[in-house]
């Protein structure tokens, strides 16, 4: 669903209770102005004197549970706008492709999500300024109706305060662009000197650059346009605080040159100019609010716009499907390109590959950086779509309409993976569970990990070798048939790497896992059952159909 579906739906379904309050309480807060005036001006009421006191402690009473009871409603549809703007964003992001979400940045989507509760406030904003501009509207008619000319002249005098507002605001709007740009470089700037606060520590070069050629002068930039914009809204507000003087000035000098009048009319001229401050006030600052809203809702629907195409890509039948037996992988003229977002162009390609992985396989995926290895195993893993060619899982061809099935057959230990922080699939941690304490064993993690005290979860103060290796443990539990290591032995110490090659993986193949290791560690290439090498994005060698490995030390 759309952002714009969303929004105007819940506008749609609360526009008429807005109207019918918004009235009712106009209704209410001008009963309440007439008896203000009445008593200022010393004009009688038209019922008994009796009844005037419980008649204005009623209307202030029912004034009083009515405007609970709408900030009751708003609160709560403020709450559900929230989470449905949110849903709609972690719905599109859990359904994109791989590609789309390295494209969109993590800042882009912490902003999306911020730009949500903003969104959110529409109805009550949309509420406030109709309520104000009703209120409005009974205070100019009570005017003109106690004095035309005066009420024409107010209207004049305070048409041309607003109009100097409006201009005044004019330029805010391209500065809380700039501003919202300038945080978005700046969370992506942060989160540099944050994951690699290591690496700027032993390079002070890199490090000074960071902070004095980009973090720094951002949030100084930043600094500038907050300042200006900030004055900008202070000389509107201290502008429009003064002009009720102004106002007030007409109303005790000017009007009485210009027609009669007495001091009971201007009495209800003041009063009821009085009243008309918090309305007018909530109407003129509904102008910065729009801007910035305006720029929320534009972001978010070029946000939405590049998620869109995947949407309602998972189904129930997805989510419950267990993967079958698994008999083989094909790879027949499968070519993928990593495109330059800049101008377009092909950064990197796969070439043509075509290959057969087959059950019970240890495959090893070797080459040099850069040469395809990692790429190919998002091909097998379903995690990027190829340009062009097909790719079998027992046969059958991978559609976009079952390619979250197909994913089910593998587990996956990527060389930048993620170890979460909680235990979202909810496995069993106690020691009950064999299979699991048995991985542990066998991962030698016995005396590293344990149970953290009232959660449902392993503590993670561990190396990167063994949060590795803890993350492989994790991997296993899915029970699937197909496991791909990308690097995983790379952050292992010597002996474990051993321990890995020569004892691990053959237990793997034994329990009949079909396992693909992508490495470079060419003393162990011994134990694998077929070696398949890349290069420059094309595979130049496969165990499978040569014996020999060219150009291999």
């Amino acid at each position: 669903m759309k952002i714009s579906q969303i929004l105007s739906g819940k506008l749609k379904s609360t526009i008429l209770f807005i109207v019918i309050f918004g009235l009712f309480n106009s209704l209410l807060n001008g009963t309440l102005l007439f008896f203000i005036n009445a008593a200022v001006t010393g004009r009688g009421l038209a019922f008994p004197e009796a009844y005037k006191l419980p008649l204005y402690v009623g209307v202030v009473l029912l004034a009083l549970v009515c405007s609970r009871y709408f900030q009751v409603y708003m609160i709560r549809l403020t709450s559900n706008i929230t989470f449905e703007f949110e849903k709609n964003i972690l719905e599109k992001i859990r359904c994109s492709t791989l590609t789309e979400f390295d494209a969109l940045g993590k800042e882009n989507i912490y902003t999306a999500i911020n730009d949500t509760k903003s969104l959110a406030h529409i109805p009550e904003i949309f509420m406030n300024a109709f309520n104000a501009m009703v209120v409005v509207l009974c205070c100019f008619g009570y005017m003109f109706w106690v004095a035309p000319l005066g009420g024409v002249i107010i209207l004049f005098t305070m048409a041309i305060l607003v109009t100097i507002y409006l201009i005044r605001n004019k330029g805010i709007q391209k500065d809380l662009n700039q501003q919202r740009d300038l945080q978005n470089s700046y969370y992506r700037y942060l989160n540099d000197a944050i994951q690699g606060f290591r690496e700027l520590k032993i390079n002070v070069q890199r490090s000074n650059n960071v902070y004095h050629r980009w973090i720094f002068p951002n949030r100084e930039r930043n600094r500038e346009i907050t300042n200006k914009t900030s004055v900008k809204y202070l000389d509107n507000e201290i502008s429009g605080t003064y002009s009720w003087y102004v106002v007030f000035g007409v109303i005790m000098f000017v009007l009485p040159l210009i027609m009669k009048t007495n001091t009971a009319t201007q009495a209800a001229f003041l009063v009821t100019i009085m009243y008309l401050i918090g309305p007018v006030a909530i109407l003129i600052t509904i102008i910065p609010t729009y801007n910035s809203l305006k720029i929320s809702y534009e972001r978010l629907v070029i946000f939405n716009h590049r998620l869109s195409i995947n949407e309602g890509e998972f189904t129930d039948k997805d989510i419950h499907h267990r993967a079958e037996s698994f008999s083989e992988v094909e790879f027949v003229d499968v070519k993928y390109q990593y495109i330059n977002s800049n101008n377009k162009a092909a950064a990197f390609t796969i070439s043509p590959i075509s290959l057969r992985i087959e059950k019970g396989e240890t495959i090893f995926v070797i080459g040099g950086n850069g040469s395809g290895k990692s790429t190919f195993g998002l091909l097998l893993t379903g995690l990027v779509k190829p340009k062009s060619g097909r790719i079998l899982l027992n046969g059958n061809n991978l559609l976009s309409e079952n390619i979250t099935q197909y994913r089910s057959y593998f587990s996956a230990v990527f060389t930048d993976g993620h170890l979460f922080n909680e235990n979202y699939d909810k496995v069993d941690l106690q020691e009950t569970n064999t299979m699991l304490y048995e991985l542990v064993s066998l991962l030698k993690l016995n005396d590293k990990i344990e149970l953290e005290k009232g959660a449902d979860r392993f503590n993670h103060n561990l190396s990167k070798g063994q949060r590795k290796r803890l993350a492989l443990i994790y991997a296993l539990l899915e029970s699937k048939p197909v496991i791909v290591l990308d690097e995983w032995a790379a952050e292992q110490d010597p002996g474990f790497r051993r321990y890995f090659y020569t004892e691990l993986i053959p237990l793997l193949q034994q329990r009949g896992k079909t396992v693909i290791v992508i490495t470079h560690d060419d003393e162990y290439y011994k134990y694998a059952s077929r070696i398949i090498k890349f290069n420059f994005g094309e595979i130049t060698y496969d165990s499978s159909k040569q014996e020999t490995v060219p150009g291999m030390n």
